[in-house]
Parts: C-alpha cells; structure tokens; sequence
C-alpha cells in the first residue's frame, strides 16, 4: 500500500508543480532540504520534472512524510506556491487512498490525521458488552455480570471490549468503571495499572464533557446574549467558568441530558495491547482543536498559528492531557502516545500501550 501512495503522489508532483516548486515543498517541511544537493547536480543544472520528483521521494521515503508534503499542498492550493499559482491534479483519488489508510482530514487546521482507534474483530462474542449509562443503570447488577465474565476468563483468554455511553462522570459511574478495569486486568496479572489507567480515563472523560458542556453553554447562553467562543472566546470562557463555579456542572448535565449530547469510551484488550478511546459524538472549535494540539503534537502546527496558550485559555484540556501523557510515557515509547483524531462531526482522543512494554515496566521494577 505504501508502493501504491509513494507512486500516485509522485503522479500528482509531477503534474502539479514545477522543478522550484518541488525544491520549495521540500524545504517547507525540512528547512535543511536542498534539491541541488540531494541529486548531486550544480546549482547551474536544470533538473527535470521527473528528476525532482524522484530525489524528492527518495528524500521522504515514510509514510508520514507523503502524507505532510500533502497537507502542505492543500494548504496552499490555489495561492502563489513560490513562482506560480498552485493547482493539484489527481488530489481527489489521492484522498481516497489516504481515507483507506485511515488517514482523517481535518478543514479547520488543514492536517490529516491518522485513526489509530477502530474496533478490532474480537473472537468471543460473549465479552463485547455495551454499558449505556445516559439513564439510571443498576450498578451492582453491572458489576456482577462483568465479575462473572472475568471469573471465566484465563489468563491467556485477552481479546475484549467494553463500550461505556455517559453524560458525565459521576461518582457511582466512575466506581464502576474503576471495577470494570480491576477485573479485567487483574484476568492478565497487569492490576498494578489499574490506578493509572482509571486515572488517565477519567482525565478524558473529564475533557469530554467539558467539551460537550461548551457547546451547549453557547447554544443555551452565550449566544443569546451575542457571544460565541470562536469570536471572542475570553469572553465566552470567562462566563463559562462563572458558570462552573456557581452551579457546578448541574445545569449544564441537565442541558446534555436534553440534548441527549453523550460521549462514549472503549476500552479494548488485543493480543498485543490495551486501548481506551474516546469519542465525543460533535466536533469542537478550532481554537479547542489548538489547544489540544499544543499539548498532545506541537510539531504539527507552527507557533504562530497557535492561538495564545496565555492563563485566560488554559481552562479544559490542559494541566489533564499533560497529566495523562506524563503517566503513558512511563510506558510507550512514542513520542506522542495521547493521540487524537478530528473527524468532521466528532472527535476521537485516547491511547494504546502494548503488552510488551507495559510487561517491560514490571520486570523493570522488580
């Protein structure tokens, strides 16, 4: 598949872009790029089309790199792209191909990004469960029933997944969620994370109601009185926060009980890891979008296109992503491992911590 994308985005430089052009997109993503030098040509020397295509290839040979050369084409489609006008032939089965692969297109910040969360198939029917909590749930009859599946469970027995729905995260709900996690982990000698990953899921859920709750605060409050967050959002944080203080989140859960406005959280065991995701079901404004980015992947957008991270738009995902990714990297190895995924109308967010490395901590410790 990565034969196929290398050779139709090569189709689409050499229809689309002239030899500075391809000299110019190589040095917007690594300022060190120079096409003379790459191909051993002088300075003098006219390289062809199809030249500077291929020592551009051949420069950024991952996945990730084709996919960014891309992103900055889009950009700037349609502007002046160093000595002319771009335009980009053959970009439509370009994105289709990148779509297959997973990669998502987010219009408000001009990125792909890549969905590493997505149901694997599990084998055992029996241990996909879907725990709606949006309306009273008996608890203990939850928790027995998932105390009973885990008891069948061997230690080997490692592929299942759990599906939660909820307006907010409520003292009873988040005990059950703490239960759900003990359980399971404890079926595959990994309880000793069960407090770090319990923590690291209620941060997310934490930042998905919030985020729900600002949209509904605007659509409820704000905008009654003219105020929307992407015009001035100080205003419309500083009222939301007044809001938080003086009532808590009770108006604002009844407000997504009214709009039936939940999010959703898996937690997934696969032979090779352990995943929990979530997925706020709307999209979230792109100065949210920003923040998010500045904590989880700065590199992906320069610094000035950041909206001020100053103490009046720390509120919400902040000091709790920074948390969570302080917990996951004792464990990952990525660089980025919270990662997250714009989809047009609504927002994955979450991480996945393979087997081998969390096993690694253990014996570490020990």
């Amino acid at each position: 598949m990565l034969r196929r994308m290398r050779k139709l985005f090569k189709t689409i430089i050499i229809n689309s872009l002239s030899t500075q052009q391809v000299n110019y997109l190589g040095v917007l993503l690594d300022k060190k790029f120079d096409l003379y030098r790459e191909s051993g040509f002088s300075s003098t020397t006219p390289i062809p089309r199809q030249t500077a295509a291929d020592i551009l290839m051949y420069r950024f040979k991952e996945e990730e790199d084709i996919v960014s050369l891309f992103s900055i084409l889009l950009r700037h489609e349609g502007e002046r792209f160093y000595n002319r006008d771009l335009v980009l032939w053959g970009k439509e089965d370009f994105c289709l191909l990148l779509k297959h692969l997973k990669w998502v297109y987010d219009r408000d910040l001009k990125l792909f990004f890549r969905d590493p969360f997505y149901e694997h198939e599990i084998n055992f029917l029996n241990k996909i469960h879907i725990i709606d909590l949006r309306s009273d749930a008996d608890i203990d009859k939850i928790t027995k029933s998932i105390s009973a599946i885990s008891k069948k469970m061997s230690i080997q027995d490692l592929e299942w997944r759990i599906t939660v729905r909820l307006y907010d995260l409520e003292a009873h709900t988040g005990e059950l969620v703490r239960k759900i996690i003990d359980l399971l982990l404890s079926r595959q000698n990994l309880q000793s994370f069960t407090g770090e990953l319990f923590f690291c899921f209620k941060e997310l859920a934490i930042n998905a109601s919030k985020a729900n709750y600002k949209l509904l605060f605007q659509k409820y409050v704000t905008e009654k009185q003219g105020i929307r967050s992407e015009d001035n959002y100080k205003k419309f944080l500083e009222l939301f926060k007044a809001e938080i203080e003086e009532s808590g989140n009770s108006n604002l859960l009844e407000l997504a009980k009214k709009d039936d406005r939940f999010y959703t959280i898996t937690f997934q065991s696969s032979l090779d890891s352990i995943e929990i995701w979530v997925t706020n079901t709307q999209n979230i404004t792109l100065i949210e979008k920003e923040q998010i980015l500045k904590k989880l992947s700065p590199e992906h957008l320069d610094s000035d296109n950041f909206f001020d991270d100053d103490d009046d738009n720390t509120e919400g995902a902040g000091l709790g992503l920074t948390l969570i990714i302080n917990v996951l990297k004792k464990y990952s190895s990525e660089a980025n491992p919270l990662k997250v995924v714009f989809y047009a109308d609504f927002v994955k967010i979450g991480f996945e911590l393979k087997r081998t490395e969390m096993k690694q901590n253990i014996t570490d410790e020990v």
